[in-house]
């Protein structure tokens, strides 16, 4: 796992969904937390879509990206001492497993597939 200096990250602010600016470090003061960082390549419409979202809310930048980001993931225990999972996409396509992430934060879970929905004339119309 790379060397991860939390104490850097924790000092990086955003805008919580009330509108108050907070420490990243304060989301994992109390509680392990979950980042999960995303890279949207959107279709035009999106792109559109997003453009003018961001005009309206006064964010400037030029929305072209770098293809060479893709996303990746971090969950830091508890009081930021300790980082339980770090992963970096190589390509667009790559995944954590959904076990990795339970182990990480420590919920067991025994994942199966369900039964296949049936499609009858109870439920389906045509």
């Amino acid at each position: 796992m790379a060397n991860i200096d939390l104490a850097a990250i924790g000092n990086n602010t955003l805008k919580s969904e009330t509108g108050e600016t907070v420490e990243l470090k304060s989301l994992w003061k109390d509680q392990p937390v979950v980042l999960f960082f995303l890279r949207r390549f959107g279709c035009q419409i999106c792109r559109w879509m997003a453009s003018e979202s961001a005009n309206a809310a006064g964010i400037q930048g030029n929305f072209s990206g770098d293809l060479l980001q893709s996303g990746g993931m971090l969950i830091v225990d508890k009081g930021g001492e300790k980082v339980l999972l770090h992963f970096v996409q190589d390509s667009p396509g790559d995944l954590v497993p959904l076990e990795d992430i339970s182990k990480a934060v420590g919920v067991s879970a025994k994942v199966q597939a369900g039964q296949r929905p049936v499609c009858n004339d109870d439920v389906c119309t045509r």
